[in-house]
């Protein structure tokens, strides 16, 4: 059995994920934490008095971040993969410190070594690329004789986080929704709590994560059952309109291809709906985590009291 992991340094602390992995580990009581931060960053992360901040140059230079990760056992990239180089710099620095586990920033929407999702987005092309990286650096590990390992988390969009920011075409102050197809595919996805929860268990658990992929969720419900969930929420009828998954993608993709960033998000939109039910995937890891499906009802109820308490539903 390895030692415990008891260092563990988060990359990207600031971010919507990272701020509640932050917590997380932290809520944990059991790591001694530390944060990678810009060093011309002018943010202070939440929980100052409890973690390490450590600086370092914005350009990611990968000499400077493997000495500055000596000593820790993990590594937590939170970030996003807006420049794959930094990914693949920090796993690269990673490897070279003598880190135990690293945790990519894989997590949300759908499966990245989907030959659909790298057709359409290049996003899923650098998370395959990182993921490659660290199959790599864990199979010359013993050659070398360094310690890392890695683990990929993937657990579906990311619900209440597209809830709030109406990133699933769930509109909840106008009460509307658009449904893919008849609205009968059942589709994991997470609360950003459950994402944090799952990088602390990995952690736990690293001999039974080690050098592997673990797919989570908070629930696996179908469009039509969001739906539901809603009404019952808000006390109201929704409009439902449905719409081809299919001609919705290309048209999507035609779009991003046009200029059109936001399209990105109708794309990722689609990919973690068609093919997400994890509940069917040899590395769905709910049972290896001890890990038990949250309530939709509750999770939804909780953001639709959010949008009434501002005035917005």
């Amino acid at each position: 059995m390895s030692a415990p992991i008891q260092k563990v340094c988060l990359v990207g602390a600031n971010g919507s994920l990272g701020s509640v992995i932050l917590d997380a580990l932290v809520g944990a009581g059991i790591f001694n934490v530390s944060v990678l931060m810009r060093a011309n960053s002018t943010s202070e992360p939440a929980h100052a008095a409890a973690i390490t901040r450590i600086p370092f140059n914005p350009a990611f230079d990968g000499p400077e971040l493997a000495r500055l990760l000596v000593g820790q056992d993990a590594v937590v990239a939170a970030f996003p993969l807006k420049d794959a180089s930094q990914h693949l710099r920090l796993a690269e620095a990673a490897y070279k410190a003598g880190v135990r586990r690293y945790i990519p920033a894989d997590y949300g929407s759908c499966d990245a070594r989907s030959p659909q999702a790298q057709h359409h987005l290049q996003l899923y092309r650098d998370k395959a690329a990182v993921q490659a990286l660290c199959e790599k650096l864990a199979a010359a590990a013993a050659q070398d004789n360094v310690p890392f390992t890695w683990t990929s988390i993937v657990s579906g969009h990311f619900f209440d986080w597209g809830l709030r920011n109406n990133y699933l075409n769930l509109d909840v102050a106008n009460r509307k929704a658009l449904v893919l197809d008849a609205g009968d595919t059942k589709a994991s996805a997470s609360t950003l709590p459950r994402v944090a929860a799952t990088v602390v268990r990995v952690l736990q658990k690293q001999d039974e994560t080690k050098n592997r992929f673990v797919f989570v969720q908070s629930f696996c419900p179908t469009p039509l059952e969001i739906v539901a969930a809603l009404e019952r929420a808000t006390g109201v009828h929704w409009h439902t309109s449905h719409v081809d998954s299919n001609g919705f993608l290309e048209r999507a993709s035609k779009a991003l291809a046009d200029g059109d960033e936001h399209a990105v998000h109708n794309i990722v939109f689609v990919l973690g709906a068609v093919n997400a039910d994890w509940t069917r995937n040899e590395d769905f890891a709910m049972d290896l985590l001890g890990f038990e499906d949250e309530s939709l009802d509750a999770v939804v109820g909780n953001i639709v009291n959010e949008f009434k308490a501002k005035g917005l539903a």
